[in-house]
């Protein structure tokens, strides 16, 4: 099995293949960079029980981490959205407990280095960067083409399966033919803060404010840092003046109550950052690949996490159900690799369509909370 992408999904499915067949080969083709900011730092709570099954070094290693302050706990959620006070969801209030807010990228590693330590020889991670795929005969295996990101030579592997956990680039997936369908434009314009370290900053919640044309988040990362990140359509014009640093400011200072203060208060200022410039743009849509497997042949693949279905940042549920589709996946594929009798497209087609039914009923009664904007933002949401 040759799974593409290193990241939350991924590292799932490769976990847990091997928790249910221990003997399958498998390589993971990560091209990450550890240490670049990544966005995407917020995981709920019940987190906790599919990382314990996954294996039981990750929750320990998470707890470690806090502690030494490589990640931080989330208190609650607070939000000004259906009305302008802030409404408060409590921690406490939660079976499972807090919630984290993670350096995403120190994340994803600890979840790299699960693996290596799981799997042998000659299963693996190879740093590479996947570039072409293409059927094989006799034998009847996939061959998929890669580039070490060392030596820059081309390396091929070959597999039954293939897994695209390539997040929304799809990588492998539209290789092979599928598309990714969008269901909106959304936008997310996102920048790091630094406060100084005389500065305390005890707000460990996320904070959620509404705009008239989009919606913004602010969380508390380590080291005295704060994401600050903006969401609007790619069609709004707000989004022209988001993507320079100047106007992504001005927006925050006139759509914002709650973050700016946060930002101001705590004496926050951006971080330099010679590997990209502030603010930041990434693509932030709902999203889905169709198809997103083809297990009808004796070479089969499938797509997991982001690659699959890109979630809404407003759900908070984009890395936790990559992680529950990972570990379906993985499971799957062993059972299948066992020669099991089982229906596979099936068995992950009914968990897929129950993920995104559940997904878009939740996604449009949150957006219809929001009545006292009239934007077009707002308008094609309601």
């Amino acid at each position: 099995v040759v799974i593409v992408g290193g990241g939350a999904a991924g590292c799932a499915t490769a976990l847990s293949l091997v928790r249910s067949k221990p003997d399958a080969t498998v390589l993971i083709l990560d091209d990450a960079d550890p240490t670049s900011f990544k966005i995407g730092e917020s995981l709920p709570a019940d987190a906790k029980r599919i990382l314990a099954y996954l294996s039981p070094d990750i929750p320990t290693r998470l707890s470690k981490d806090i502690s030494d302050g490589l990640h931080k706990r989330c208190t609650g959620n607070a939000s000004a959205w259906g009305a302008p006070l802030l409404e408060e969801t409590y921690a406490i209030m939660n079976p499972f407990g807090m919630g984290y807010h993670l350096d995403r990228a120190k994340f994803d590693q600890s979840l790299r280095d699960a693996v290596a330590g799981t799997l042998k020889a000659p299963s693996g991670i190879s740093k590479s960067t996947f570039t072409s795929i293409e059927r094989q005969s006799n034998p009847e295996r996939w061959a998929i083409t890669t580039r070490d990101l060392d030596s820059q030579e081309p390396r091929v592997y070959t597999a039954r399966w293939v897994i695209d956990a390539s997040g929304r680039k799809a990588s492998l997936a539209h290789k092979l033919g599928a598309n990714t369908v969008k269901s909106d434009s959304l936008l997310a314009f996102y920048a790091l803060f630094v406060s100084p370290s005389t500065t305390q900053d005890r707000d460990y919640r996320t904070l959620i404010e509404s705009s008239e044309s989009g919606w913004w988040y602010s969380s508390q990362l380590p080291n005295n840092h704060r994401v600050v990140v903006y969401h609007t359509d790619d069609t709004d014009p707000s989004s022209r003046d988001a993507r320079k640093l100047d106007g992504f400011l001005n927006l925050l200072s006139h759509q914002t109550t709650y973050i700016s203060a946060l930002v101001t208060d705590g004496e926050y200022d951006l971080v330099v950052d010679a590997k990209a410039r502030q603010p930041r743009c990434t693509a932030a849509g709902s999203s889905y690949l169709e198809p997103f497997l083809d297990a009808a042949d004796v070479l089969k693949w499938c797509a997991v996490g982001d690659a699959a279905m890109a979630f809404d940042p407003l759900s908070s549920q984009g890395m936790i159900t990559a992680l529950k589709m990972g570990s379906l996946v993985g499971d799957v594929v062993a059972q299948d690799l066992h020669g099991t009798e089982l229906d596979v497209t099936s068995k992950i087609t009914d968990v897929y369509s129950q993920v995104r039914s559940k997904y878009e009923k939740e996604k449009r009664y949150y957006y219809e909370q929001v009545t006292r904007f009239d934007g077009d933002f707002w308008r094609v949401r309601r």
